[in-house]
């Protein structure tokens, strides 16, 4: 049976912080992928939504996940409107492959504030780990207006995307 993680987030802009935590959860618990999914809006940021376009976002996670286990999954961003993880994971579910939702354990904490959270965990096990790699979006963001240097935080191909098209400055 194929396994796969279901990472979802605004990646507003995807960054070094992601990535590390998918690597480690796909690695600890023998993934065979992981769908990296933005969401259109998270609902619990509707009053705050992203920054950056949904196209932006999209464009920058497949310059950013150049390594063949990781895809992109669009579902949240063609829905449009405010982005449940649940029914996305719904739209997935299929016999032969079975999902785990792959979150930090800062966005664990919350999980129980999500819509039909029973459902979504057994349609999905979580598999919690810890963001080594302490990186926000947030930061990214003040750095970037700033002009800071974020080679750091960001993979090459979309920081060079973000400075391309002047995001977040």
């Amino acid at each position: 049976m194929k396994s796969i993680g279901f990472f979802g987030g605004s990646f507003d802009p995807i960054h070094f912080g992601h990535i590390a935590l998918a690597i480690q959860l796909m690695e600890t618990h023998q993934l065979d992928e992981v769908l990296f999914c933005p969401a259109f809006c998270s609902p619990f940021k509707m009053e705050t939504p992203p920054l950056a376009s949904p196209e932006h976002r999209l464009e920058m996670l497949k310059l950013a996940l150049d390594y063949p286990p990781f895809k992109i999954c669009s579902l949240e961003l063609d829905r449009k409107g405010a982005s449940f993880t649940v029914d996305t994971i719904r739209e997935l579910k299929k016999d032969g492959v079975k999902l785990r939702l792959l979150l930090s354990d800062e966005a664990a904490q919350h999980l129980h504030k999500w819509k039909d959270t029973d459902q979504l965990v057994k349609m999905a096990p979580p598999l919690i780990g810890p963001r080594d790699i302490k990186i926000s979006s947030t930061e990214i963001r003040s750095r970037l207006k700033k002009k800071l240097y974020c080679g750091h935080l960001v993979p090459a191909k979309a920081l060079d995307y973000i400075q391309r098209n002047h995001l977040y400055s």
